[in-house]
């Protein structure tokens, strides 16, 4: 009998410890069974995925478990959202490592301008010279380099003559015989030395002896063997073509001379944009040399003919040198606004990533999921790019980061975003294949 109740409580003890291990690892507290989500992968094919273990339809190769964490993230996110290839999941600390910002697509007013490249020029229409009135030869030069400024009625050299010593010679002659004619009474000989002082005074102006100085030699009665030349314009020296001892002939030029208060602008427009060029209109110029610093131009001129190599069109604005800032040759920017304005949606500038063959931004679709779209760009402005499709408002747009998350959905699915078009649903369940990506499809024709 005692045998009999020893066994019995061995046996009581067996069945409790048996059911206390049940209560432990397969009931939780509210009575049902724990079960774990799971997400695995193919390591050569990311973007084959399943909840459950199982072979990659691609290549084969069994299918591995991702991290505990990453895996709950991005299989919490397959269930709540039709994620398709391409889609990125980032958990809330990988946003924040990575700088993730982001901001709602509204509609603003964009007003389209259009920029060229364009040089400084010289106005043409204010290019001077300074010739010699006579033949002779230069005795002293007042202006000795190129880049000197000169003004209006400023000396700018001495030049011995022969003729220009007879003449005066001749002009105080004149002066004599009509003082000794008005003694005389002679009506006819006060009147031939009247004709012989006005074509000696004349000849004297032809040779751009001033009044003054004409003056100055009735005055003192003494004959010089040169004349001083003056400058009848204000500008600067562009060439210096003749020094000292030069023995030049009447009409020869001494220096050239060039007014820089107004320059032209010459900017050369695409074949596309020809239409949005008219006379007269207005433009800003602006030069790498003076940033934040906007000169105001006109258009004056539109060429008539294409340059067949660039396939541009030249155009000019006459521009005012404030202060002397711009220089002939110096490389600056043309931008011609216009009236027209439209309201769309508008972009910051970093959030579009341009690849070459597409544009395309990153959405927020859900709190952790970002997928790219393609966008369509109409213009350009102030950091801002005019979008024209792709978008809607209120869409959720990632401005920073961008290129982080492309490169991470990148490698995630093995796929470029140049194929995005092409992208398939991704799978949950049971694991799927892209037939666009099925490396065996060529051995099954």
């Amino acid at each position: 009998m005692k045998k009999v109740i020893i066994a019995t409580l061995v046996i009581l003890a067996i069945a409790g410890t048996s059911f206390g291990v049940y209560k432990l690892f397969f009931e939780n507290k509210g009575g049902e069974e724990v079960v774990k989500d799971e997400l695995y992968i193919c390591p050569m094919h990311p973007q084959i995925r399943s909840d459950h273990p199982g072979v990659c339809p691609i290549c084969n190769m069994d299918l591995v478990l991702k991290e505990e964490t990453d895996a709950k993230a991005e299989f919490d996110s397959l269930k709540e959202h039709e994620n398709e290839i391409g889609d990125v999941t980032l958990s809330p600390s990988q946003q924040v490592l990575a700088n993730v910002q982001t901001e709602s697509v509204s509609i603003k007013e964009f007003r389209s301008s259009l920029e060229f490249n364009g040089f400084i020029k010289m106005n043409e229409t204010n290019m001077r010279r300074i010739a010699t009135p006579i033949s002779g030869k230069i005795l002293t030069m007042y202006i000795n380099y190129e880049g000197q400024n000169v003004s209006k009625g400023q000396k700018v050299f001495d030049i011995y003559s022969p003729e220009i010593y007879s003449t005066q010679k001749e002009y105080l002659l004149a002066l004599r015989n009509l003082a000794n004619a008005k003694s005389s009474g002679n009506e006819m000989v006060i009147s031939q030395a009247e004709n012989l002082i006005s074509s000696t005074k004349n000849r004297l102006r032809l040779w751009e002896v001033s009044p003054e100085q004409i003056q100055e030699l009735e005055t003192s009665q003494e004959v010089q063997d040169y004349i001083s030349v003056y400058s009848k314009y204000s500008g600067v020296v562009t060439k210096k073509l003749v020094s000292e001892g030069y023995w030049a002939k009447a009409g020869e030029d001494i220096f050239d001379l060039a007014d820089l208060s107004t320059l032209w602008v010459i900017a050369s427009v695409p074949e596309s944009d020809i239409g949005s060029i008219r006379m007269g209109q207005t433009g800003k110029i602006t030069s790498v040399a003076y940033p934040g610093e906007v000169f105001n131009a006109k258009v004056n001129f539109i060429s008539p003919v294409l340059d067949p190599d660039s396939r541009t069109l030249e155009v000019r604005f006459d521009v005012s040198n404030r202060n002397n800032r711009l220089k002939p040759d110096m490389y600056v920017k043309a931008d011609v606004g216009s009236a027209n304005y439209q309201w769309n949606i508008v972009v910051p500038r970093n959030a579009v990533l341009r690849t070459g063959k597409m544009d395309m931004v990153y959405i927020k679709k859900g709190n952790n999921v970002f997928a790219p779209k393609m966008v369509t760009i109409g213009g350009e402005k102030d950091g801002y790019y005019l979008i024209t499709s792709g978008l809607s408002e209120g869409d959720e747009i990632v401005t920073s980061a961008g290129f982080l998350i492309d490169s991470e959905s990148q490698i995630r699915t093995g796929t470029s975003t140049h194929n995005m078009e092409s992208m398939e649903m991704e799978v949950k369940g049971e694991p799927k294949i892209n037939k666009d990506q099925d490396a065996m499809k060529d051995m099954k024709k």
